[in-house]
């Protein structure tokens, strides 16, 4: 049971920082800024991708660690509130399916033409095909995690402030502007074009 436990707090931690690093992302894209930049969208994307998916997992250890009779007092996610969790987990890690119009399951249909193929994030949810996850839904399941955390432990946890000096967001904004007209690329297409460069 440790290891389950251990692996669903990592989870719980994966998917908190992930949301933190989506959240600094997307503040950053709306901040004023001259010329085109859309570098931090597409990475508020790719975290909002692995928050999710680490959420749906740590619901799935939450669940198994309950029917072990671990934090069974914990408050639990709905049935409503878990499946659209896991539909739009399906939607996003089989979406390359989808784009081929391969239906791997009946209730996962492929993409219309009209769906975006790729996590959409809008101002109160997000939206994959056509499957929608609001924000609050979301972290509801996160808080719900963190409250088995603490039931399992038997103490709070604690939030970033007074009373809990080293507990701080991790994310870090990346505030450089690019000039006008100009795309920022991400550390990760900055060292990819590196390799290419010195490797080819």
């Amino acid at each position: 049971m440790v290891g389950l436990f251990m692996n669903f707090a990592r989870l719980t931690d994966k998917a908190l920082r992930e949301y933190d690093a989506a959240r600094a992302e997307l503040l950053l894209f709306v901040s004023p800024h001259p010329g085109l930049r859309t570098s931090p969208y597409l990475r508020a994307i790719d975290h909002m991708e692995n928050c999710v998916s680490a959420t749906h997992r740590a619901v799935l250890n939450a669940r198994a660690l309950r029917e072990n009779k671990v934090g069974r007092g914990a408050p639990t996610l709905t049935q409503r509130q878990e499946e659209r969790l896991k539909f739009l987990r399906n939607a996003i890690e089989h979406s390359d399916e989808k784009i081929l119009g391969k239906q791997k399951y009946k209730n996962s249909p492929i993409f219309d033409k009209a769906d975006p193929y790729s996590l959409r994030l809008s101002n109160t949810s997000m939206v994959i095909g056509s499957h929608v996850l609001t924000y609050k839904e979301l972290v509801s399941a996160m808080t719900k995690c963190c409250q088995t955390i603490e039931k399992i432990r038997g103490i709070p946890t604690g939030i970033p402030g007074a009373d809990f000096p080293n507990a701080k967001l991790r994310t870090t904004v990346d505030k450089t502007n690019p000039g006008l007209g100009q795309f920022r690329s991400s550390d990760y297409l900055r060292e990819l074009a590196r390799l290419v460069v010195t490797h080819s």
